[in-house]
C-alpha cells in the first residue's frame, strides 16, 4: 500500500514517462520523414517506443491497483466501524431492554414543571385526565373503577438536553429516542431540595433525571367515561378517558401503563425505613387569599377557562380550584435559587401557572418564625412574548397576540392543540387544518 503523501510523486513520474514517449514518438517520426529511420536504427527506435508504451501501461495499471487497494481498505474500515457500533449497541441494548408504547396522554393543570406538586397525594384537589390511545381497546379498562387508586407509569418527557455532565456521569442512550434530549448524561449524584445541600445517589431519589426517564405515581380513580374530541375536519369523535385526582404530572405526559393499587402495596410502619431528610417538614403553615384573587378564580371557572378539567360552575361555594391552588402554593414551589425556604423580597412576587391561570404570591414569615403564603393575584395567563424562544410562556404569548389580532378582525381562533411545554411545532395551527399567520411568528 502506498502512502497518500507519495501520490504527487507517482503522478509526476507518470507524466514524465508519457512526455518521454511523446518525445521518442516525435523523434522516430522525424527520422522516418527524413529517410534516416532505416535498418537497425529503425528497429531500435520501434523497440524503444514499444518498451516505453509497455512501461507506461504497466505503471498506469500499478496506479490503478493502488487506487483499488485504497478503496478496499476504506470499505473494510467502514465495515469494521459499523460492526463495532453494532457490537457496542448490542452490549448497551441487552436482553433486558424493552420497547414501550404509550397507552395515552395525561392532561393536567400543570403546563410547566415549575408549580407541579412534588407528590400527588399532597394535592388531592388536582384533577387530571388520561385520554386513551386509539390503539388501546376500551375493554382494557373494564372493572378498573372498582379500585380507588392506580399506579400511573409514565415518562419524564421534558428532561433537559445536555444537563448534568460530570466525571461520574452515566450514559443515557434512551433519551435520544424518547424525547428526553440527545446524548443526555445523568449525574450519578444530585442534591434533593429537602436534603439541605447534601448529595445523594440519583437512584436514592425521585429525581426525573435518571438512567431511564421513567416514573411511577399514585392517583385516585374518579371516573372512566368517554369524551367528545374534535378531530380532522372539525368532526367530533368519542375518546375513552380516565378521570384522575391527586396526580403530580405535567400536562402532555406520555402514560405507559396503569396498575391497580392493592392493600398489599402498603408497607407496615414498623418496618418502613426512609432517610431523615425525606421527613423534613418544609410545608408553609398557611395560605391566604386576597379578595381580588378569590373573586377572579370563581369568575375564570364560570367562564369555562378551566375546562375540561374543572367544568364551568356558578356555585359560589365551589372552592375546589382554590383548594387545588392552595395545596400547590403551600408546598412552596420555588426552587432553592429562587428563594425557597426564605421570605419573598419586598415588592417582588413569584408566579406559577395553574391550567390557564397565572397565580402570583408572596411568602412571608409570621411572628412564630413560621412562613405563610399570600396569593395576591389570579388572572388568565397571557404569556410573555419577550420570554426565551421555545419556552412555555413565550408560546402562550404568541397565541395570545394572535388571538388579539384575530379578534380585531372579528375572527375567533380555535387551535388544533393546547399550548404545552416543549412543543413549538404547529403552534399557530388551527383546528380546520390551516395555519394562522401573524406578526408574532417573527417575535423573539
Amino acid at each position: 500500500m502506498v502512502d497518500d503523501r507519495r501520490q504527487p510523486l507517482h503522478l509526476s513520474l507518470l507524466f514524465y514517462l508519457i512526455a518521454m514517449l511523446l518525445r521518442l514518438s516525435r523523434i522516430h517520426k522525424l527520422k522516418v520523414n527524413m529517410g534516416m529511420g532505416t535498418g537497425i536504427g529503425k528497429v531500435k527506435d520501434s523497440s524503444s517506443l514499444a518498451i516505453g508504451f509497455l512501461t507506461t501501461a504497466a505503471y498506469i495499471l500499478y496506479l490503478k491497483n493502488i487506487h483499488l487497494n485504497r478503496k478496499v481498505k476504506k470499505l473494510k474500515s467502514e465495515r469494521k466501524i459499523s460492526k463495532n457500533k453494532k457490537s457496542n449497541s448490542q452490549k448497551n441494548s441487552s436482553a433486558t431492554d424493552y420497547v414501550m408504547r404509550e397507552i395515552g396522554i395525561i392532561s393536567s393543570p400543570y403546563p410547566q414543571r415549575a408549580g407541579c406538586p412534588r407528590q400527588g397525594l399532597l394535592a388531592m384537589n388536582s384533577r387530571s385526565i388520561l385520554t386513551l390511545d386509539d390503539s388501546i381497546a376500551k375493554e382494557c379498562l373494564d372493572d378498573l373503577e372498582q379500585y380507588s387508586h392506580v399506579w400511573v407509569i409514565f415518562q419524564f418527557h421534558l428532561n433537559p438536553i445536555g444537563k448534568g455532565k460530570d466525571k461520574n456521569a452515566t450514559r443515557n442512550p434512551q433519551n435520544q429516542e424518547n424525547g428526553g434530549g440527545s446524548n443526555k448524561f445523568t449525574s450519578s449524584k444530585i442534591k434533593p431540595p429537602r436534603a439541605g445541600g447534601r448529595k445523594v445517589g440519583v437512584l436514592a431519589t425521585r429525581s426525573p433525571h435518571r438512567p431511564n426517564n421513567l416514573g411511577i405515581s399514585l392517583a385516585m380513580v374518579e371516573e372512566i367515561t368517554t369524551m367528545n374530541v374534535v378531530g380532522a375536519n372539525n368532526k367530533f369523535r368519542k375518546k375513552t378517558i380516565v378521570k384522575l385526582k391527586g396526580l403530580d404530572l405535567v400536562d402532555g405526559t406520555p402514560c405507559y401503563d396503569l396498575k391497580p393499587y392493592l392493600p398489599s402495596d402498603i408497607v407496615p410502619a414498623d418496618i418502613l425505613r426512609t432517610p431523615s431528610w425525606v421527613s423534613v417538614d418544609d410545608q408553609l403553615s398557611a395560605v391566604e387569599w386576597s379578595d381580588e384573587a378569590r373573586s377572579n378564580v370563581h369568575r375564570c371557572q364560570r367562564s369555562g377557562l378551566l375546562e375540561p378539567l374543572y367544568p364551568a360552575t356558578f356555585e359560589e361555594d365551589n372552592y375546589e380550584v382554590m383548594n387545588a391552588i392552595s395545596e400547590i402554593v403551600s408546598q412552596d414551589p420555588r426552587a432553592r435559587h429562587e428563594g425557597r425556604g426564605s421570605d419573598t423580597q419586598q415588592k417582588s412576587t413569584y408566579a406559577i401557572t395553574f391550567s390557564t391561570l397565572r397565580v402570583k404570591f408572596q411568602v412571608k414569615s409570621l411572628s412564630d418564625e413560621k412562613q405563610r403564603a399570600v396569593i395576591l393575584e389570579v388572572l388568565r395567563d397571557e404569556g410573555d412574548i419577550t420570554a426565551q424562544a421555545g419556552s412555555y410562556q413565550h408560546s402562550v404569548g404568541i397565541r395570545r397576540k394572535a388571538e388579539a389580532e384575530a379578534e380585531e378582525k372579528g375572527i375567533q381562533l380555535v387551535w388544533e392543540f393546547p399550548v404545552r411545554e416543549g412543543v413549538t411545532d404547529g403552534l399557530l395551527k388551527l383546528r380546520d387544518g390551516s395555519t394562522y399567520k401573524n406578526s408574532s411568528r417573527s417575535s423573539k
